[in-house]
């Protein structure tokens, strides 16, 4: 591969980066996937740039950079919940058990893999709102 070519991102490939950050921090297969375009490699390295161009506009050795104004409010696209499973629910109550109350990034990566710490979070939320 030419490491020319990981350099070259569009805008739209950039914004859908970003966005799936949301949902696949730390998931450079996913995220590759998703975009379609790039290698994981690619997805590594972008976020390796992401996250030295954000320290150093936290240290203000560079300024943020300008994004395009629109005309129209631009409005981000809200993802339709998806249901909890039984399984996946199964293996919440189990990192529940193994790994207690708000260790909600443990139970993401070790058990409830196809969810991120937020949507367990939220899980937990609603499953101790039942138990009440």
């Amino acid at each position: 591969m030419n490491t020319s070519d990981l350099s070259r991102w569009t805008w739209e490939e950039d914004k859908l980066f970003e966005d799936c950050l949301v949902d696949f921090v730390g998931q450079s297969e996913e995220i590759a996937a998703l975009l379609g375009t790039k290698y994981v490699v690619e997805v590594e390295r972008h976020y390796a740039l992401l996250l030295e161009n954000l320290a150093a506009m936290e240290a203000w050795e560079i300024e943020p950079r300008a994004y395009p104004v629109c005309s129209k409010s631009v409005k981000r696209k809200m993802r339709k919940a998806k249901p909890w499973a039984e399984d996946g629910h199964r293996l919440f109550l189990e990192g529940l058990k193994k790994y207690g109350k708000e260790d909600w990034k443990s139970i993401s990566r070790f058990e409830v893999r196809t969810r991120n710490p937020t949507q367990v979070a939220s899980q937990a939320q609603k499953h101790f709102k039942r138990q009440d």
